[in-house]
Order: C-alpha cells, then sequence, then structure tokens
C-alpha cells in the first residue's frame, strides 16, 4: 500500500493543479511565506523593511511590463535573498511555474540548494506544504511541487543553458561566470532563450556585485547619460542595456531636501560619513536605516522634486536595471567599509598587488574597477623615464637579500637569461644585474666550450647552480659581498626541457640547496590564484616542488611597481645602464581589459624574469616580513646576513658543490661580478 497514494493526497494534488495564481506582489508574498535562516540557525520572517531598496527590483520580476530585472550591488545588500530566495517562494507560492537558478559551479549550486533553498522550504510552512510529498521528487538539484512545477539548482552547461524551456531564469553572482557557456554564447542570452517561449510572463534576472575591470580607461560619463555605468563587460553591460536605476537619498537638512546618491563620490573617507553633495552636510550613520526606508530609485534622465515626485522622461526599456553601490548596503557598516579600502589600499601600496583592492571595490563598494596598468596616467610615464643611476653589481645599502630568474630558451640560440634583483624592507627593489648563459662546460671544437642545451644536456642545468646561486654580489660595506639567495627558474619550453630541470632541482635537494630554488610554470587562466605551490614528478613520485602561478597578476604587480616614483615600498627601480633591447623586452606585452597580457613582440624576457621574482619574493613571504626584527636570517642587515661573504671567504672556496646555507659556501671565480665586468 505504501507505493500508492491515498485519496487525500490525489485531492491535494489536484487542487493544487486547479488553484488560479494569487494576484500580490512578490514583496508581499515573501513578507508573508518566507522564512530566512541565518548561519547560526536563527530563523525569522523576510521583511522588506531591512533592505527597502530591494522592494521594487522584487516586484518588477512579478508583472508584464519586463522581460528582465539586472541588479549590480556590493555584497551584504540582501539581493541574493530577495531576488532569488524571495522570487522563488511567490513563485511556488503564488503562481506555480517551471525554473531554473544557475549557480556559478556544481559545488556552489549543491551549497545553495542545501544552505538555502532546502532551509527555506523546510522553516516555511506555506511552502513546505506544497513541495511534493514523494521522496524521490526533492533531491539538491531537482524539486518537484505538488502543483507539478520544477525548480532546478544548476550551473552553466551547455546542456543546462540551450535545452528545457522555463518561465523563469535566475542567475546569481553573474560576473564570476564565464562569458561562454559550452561554447554557446553569454548566460544571459541563453537563459533570455529559455523564457521566451512564455512571452510577456516570462523573466530572467541577473544579479551581481561588479567583478569586471573597466575597457576605457580615459572614459568620461556623458552629461545626457547621468546613470551610465562605465564601459565594461558583465553585470554592468546589462545593466547599461536597462533603464539605469540609481538608488536616491533625501538630504535630511530641512533647508536642503535635496536628492542625492550615497555612493563613493559622496563619502567622506576621513570622517567616515556620507555627505549631502548639495549642502554638505554630513549623515549621521544611525540615520542609514531611515533614509533607506525613504530612499527611492531613479531611472535615468529621471529628476525627484522636494516632495519626492518624480519628474521628466526617463529612460524606456524593457529591462528594469539597478545599481546601487556599498555606503546604502544594509548589512555594512561605513567604519567597515572605510577600514576595508584603506587596509586594501595599504596592501597595495605595499606589495604592488592589486588583488585585494580590487575585490574591495568590486563586492563592498559595488564599483567596477580600473586596473593601474589600464589607467591613462600609468599609460603616459615611459618606464626609460624612470631609469635611475646606480651600479650595476653593486647592491644598495638599504637591500638585505637577492631573488634571481632563469628563463629557458631553446632553438638554435639556446641559453639561460637570468636576473638579479636585490630587495630591501616592504618589497623594494633594484635591478642589479641581467646576462645571458650561452657556454656549457662540455668541450666543443677548436677547444673551446660547446653551447648549452637545457633540452638535450642535464648537466648544463648545473651552471644555474654554479653561476647563479654561486654569485655574489658587492655591497655599501667594506670587504663584503652577498650571495643570492634564492633562484626562481622557468621549467616550460621544448622536449627535455621540463625532465631536465626536474632532474636538476633533485640534485639540489640532494645537495642540501633545494629550499633555495623553485621551478616556476605560470597558467593561463585570469582568475587563478596569483600563487600556489606545487609538487610535481612522475606517476609514482611527486617529489619536485613548483611555484604554480597566474602570470596575468604577477605583471600587474611588475606593472605597479615599476611606474612608481621615488623610493619607498613595492618600487621596483631599474638602473640606466639597462639595453634598448631591455627596454624593449619590458613593453613586448599589453593588458587587456579582461585581465590577461597579450604578447605583442617576440622578445619578453625582461617582463617574465620580473614576474618570476616576484613570485618568489611571495613564495618567501618577504611582504610578512617584520623588517626591524627579522626572524628570517637571510633578511636582516648585511652585518648579521646569513648570506654575506668577505673575500677571503670566497677566496677560501675549494669547489662549487658546497654551495649551501653556510656562510663559508663556496662558489666558483667565473660566477662572480668581476668576471662579468
Amino acid at each position: 500500500m505504501g507505493s500508492y497514494a491515498s485519496a487525500s493526497m490525489i485531492r491535494c494534488d489536484v487542487a493544487e493543479l486547479i488553484r488560479p495564481p494569487r494576484r500580490i506582489k512578490p514583496s508581499e508574498s515573501a513578507a508573508e511565506s518566507m522564512k530566512v535562516v541565518s548561519g547560526d540557525g536563527t530563523i525569522r520572517d523576510w521583511s522588506p523593511d531591512v533592505s527597502p531598496y530591494m522592494v521594487e527590483p522584487l516586484d518588477c520580476m512579478g508583472g508584464r511590463q519586463y522581460d528582465a530585472v539586472i541588479f549590480a550591488g556590493p555584497a551584504r545588500t540582501g539581493k541574493t535573498q530577495a531576488l532569488v530566495d524571495g522570487y522563488i517562494a511567490y513563485k511556488i507560492d503564488c503562481d506555480p511555474s517551471d525554473g531554473l537558478v544557475i549557480q556559478i559551479s556544481e559545488e556552489k549550486a549543491r551549497e545553495f540548494s542545501k544552505k538555502r533553498i532546502d532551509r527555506m522550504l523546510t522553516h516555511s510552512p506555506n511552502l513546505a506544504r506544497r513541495l511534493s510529498p514523494r521522496g524521490h521528487d526533492n533531491n539538491v538539484h531537482d524539486k518537484i511541487f505538488r502543483a507539478g512545477n520544477y525548480l532546478g539548482i544548476k550551473w552553466p552547461s551547455k546542456n543546462v543553458m540551450a535545452s528545457s524551456d522555463y518561465k523563469f531564469v535566475l542567475i546569481t553572482d553573474y560576473d564570476r561566470l564565464s562569458q561562454d557557456s559550452g561554447g554557446e554564447g553569454d548566460p544571459f542570452t541563453l537563459a533570455q532563450k529559455r523564457t521566451q517561449t512564455f512571452g510577456s510572463t516570462g523573466m530572467t534576472l541577473a544579479e551581481s556585485s561588479p567583478g569586471r575591470e573597466i575597457t576605457v580607461p580615459n572614459w568620461r560619463r556623458p552629461q545626457d547619460k547621468p546613470h551610465m555605468a562605465p564601459p565594461t563587460t558583465g553585470i554592468l553591460d546589462l545593466y547599461n542595456q536597462g533603464d539605469r536605476r540609481r538608488w536616491y537619498w533625501q538630504c535630511p537638512q530641512r533647508k536642503c531636501q535635496a536628492w542625492f546618491q550615497p555612493v563613493m563620490e559622496t563619502f567622506n573617507f576621513k570622517s567616515r560619513k556620507v555627505f549631502c553633495p548639495h549642502c554638505g552636510t554630513e549623515i549621521d550613520p544611525a540615520k542609514k536605516r531611515k533614509l533607506n526606508e525613504q530612499g527611492r530609485w531613479v531611472p535615468e534622465n529621471g529628476v525627484l522634486n522636494k516632495q519626492g515626485v518624480l519628474l521628466g522622461q526617463p529612460r524606456q526599456s524593457r529591462i528594469a536595471s539597478f545599481w546601487m553601490e556599498g555606503p546604502a548596503a544594509a548589512f555594512q557598516t561605513w567604519a567597515s567599509l572605510t577600514e576595508k579600502y584603506d587596509r586594501a589600499k595599504e596592501t597595495f601600496e605595499s606589495t604592488g598587488s592589486e588583488q585585494t583592492w580590487k575585490a574591495v571595490v568590486n563586492t563592498d563598494w559595488g564599483r567596477p574597477y580600473l586596473s593601474q596598468a589600464m589607467s591613462e596616467e600609468a599609460r603616459a610615464t615611459d618606464l626609460t623615464d624612470l631609469s635611475e643611476d646606480f651600479e650595476r653589481f653593486v647592491i644598495p645599502e638599504q637591500a638585505r637579500f637577492m631573488i634571481a630568474s632563469a628563463d629557458v630558451q631553446g632553438g638554435q640560440n639556446a641559453r639561460f637569461v637570468v636576473q638579479v634583483h636585490a630587495f630591501g624592507p616592504n618589497m623594494e627593489q633594484w635591478l642589479v644585474d641581467r646576462y645571458e648563459i650561452t657556454e656549457s662546460n662540455r668541450p666543443g671544437v677548436d677547444g673551446g666550450k660547446a653551447p648549452i642545451d637545457p633540452a638535450s644536456y642535464p648537466e648544463d642545468w648545473d651552471l644555474l647552480t654554479e653561476r647563479v646561486l654561486g654569485s655574489t654580489y658587492r655591497t655599501q660595506l667594506p670587504d663584503t659581498e652577498l650571495r643570492v639567495h634564492f633562484l626562481v627558474v622557468d621549467s616550460g619550453g621544448e622536449d627535455g626541457v621540463s625532465e631536465n630541470a626536474k632532474a636538476w632541482w633533485r640534485r639540489l635537494k640532494r645537495e642540501n640547496l633545494s629550499d633555495r630554488a623553485r621551478l616556476y610554470k605560470g597558467g593561463s587562466t585570469v582568475t587563478a590564484p596569483i600563487l600556489r605551490r606545487t609538487r610535481i614528478g612522475n606517476e609514482n613520485r611527486k617529489d619536485v616542488q613548483q611555484l604554480l602561478c597566474n602570470p596575468n597578476l604577477l605583471k600587474d604587480s611588475v606593472y605597479n611597481a615599476s611606474r612608481r616614483q621615488g623610493s619607498g615600498a613595492a618600487r621596483l627601480h631599474f638602473p640606466q645602464w639597462l639595453s634598448a633591447a631591455f627596454w624593449d623586452e619590458m613593453k613586448a606585452e599589453i593588458r587587456e581589459p579582461s585581465g590577461r597580457w597579450k604578447q605583442i613582440r617576440k622578445r619578453n624576457e625582461s617582463l617574465d624574469l620580473c614576474a618570476m621574482i616576484w613570485a618568489g619574493a611571495l613564495h618567501l613571504q618577504v611582504s610578512k616580513i617584520n623588517w626591524d626584527k627579522p626572524n628570517q636570517p637571510w633578511a636582516r642587515p648585511l652585518e648579521s646576513n646569513i648570506n654575506r661573504e668577505t673575500k677571503q671567504e670566497r677566496q677560501a672556496r675549494k669547489r662549487p658543490a658546497s654551495l649551501a646555507k653556510k656562510k663559508k659556501a663556496p662558489r666558483i671565480a667565473k660566477s662572480d661580478w668581476s668576471s662579468r665586468l
């Protein structure tokens, strides 16, 4: 009997099938039916009073006036809770129909289903009773209800985005999705195709904090388009296609009462307060909730008078698009906004990395980011104009240690291209040497030495041990030199290079030198972490340590550090003795709006070598060193530095094999600075 439906169940199911839609607004339905379950298990009713700015976007999704709703805003605004959870609750309770939720990945879809949808359905009685009682109708990615309506919780793929029709498709975190779903096109266009069958009753939502960079660095907002977002891709590009609504507050100053946007331009970072741009009045943070309750969405070319009446001729579109920024976010304090921004800016100034700054601007402030490499001011600076007059082979007084990088070039002109940077406190660095290793220790014709061939001869890699890790450079102290502390070597290239590179690193390990070198590999994914420590080898043994890096982010950091003027944190100093070929190589790549660096000239070793040295500094966690009292013996002042060496100690070396972390580590004479003068 357990496998058969009861008469009462059949009556309930039939009743659901013939029940007409309830004609109420989605925000009213969500407030009436939806329970919100927080991470700590607290259960409460969803209330429009908490995030009043979400009411209008949600209600736009319930009518026939719009085909789509676009919402761009920072994190902690409650946008997903209202526009996705709230709309699903409305469709379940008031207008049963098939729908699809698109998350950024299968893992995120599973998490969203379990942590949000399942909890909402379990704790919302009005919704729970509409769920199908049959166990097989309810799994992680598929929900079926008594009325027969289906809810899919999926991720972008060719099958999902180009198959069944749905009355509504909701896309979350849009700017973190690939803009080409399975080779079929961008997710929003594909989603609209899925709802097209339902005509004016279909609805497509895309919501996200901005995550794409500005593509035109010198763009200025047209006067006749005051709400237009800067040129970019993703959620703000979709916003620009709609009616472009921005969130406005009315100045609480009785003599003013003008309307304005709570955005970065109307935020005082020193006082940590929003101010009215019309009268200059600063607003107490305690008034934010009331200002949000009385706030208004204003479409482009619409104007509010003091009485709150909308005047003008607002922009018309079948897409209702909304964009708000961090100061109005219900769950974000102004003090927090300021602190996050200031900390991110400090990180950039001390390390040259834009990652944290970009994330704060995007997710906390709700704005698109303009990379330093794309800015008009940075483009106007020629690197050669910033070069300085300092000696080759001599490390500056401030420097504490050196990092070298080596690029492997194959073919008829095979060689190792080596670059050495001296590092001082707070990631400040100086390029002190650049050279090529072209001859091996193998005998060649006419009594000379054979050209090196890193792809064919494993022993040629030992030249890096002898001539790079074994080299010393003069210091400002009398009779004192400093050994290179760390070496990063590119392990890619023609057949044989990778295997010989791994064999070389294993030899270093046997000589207790492996802590002073890492193999390097650059990835191709723009969104990958800037650095990951991995192990490579063969099927049976992953014993070689490698730095797997995002070269795009590394080159961003190099670009920023190289264009700073004066001395200080994260500054990369270039000397005047560098050749024209070096500068050509530094300009061999351009940064595309996608964040990817594109090579436009054949030779780009200089830029790659700088990026590899930056990866070495990140691996050594240079930015975390306490420079007043460093724990790392190689980062201490020269008088007590483990890599310092007197002329007598250098001359006392007997053989190149003993290069370990000892003060009297030997090195061969031809690898020192004097042999390259």
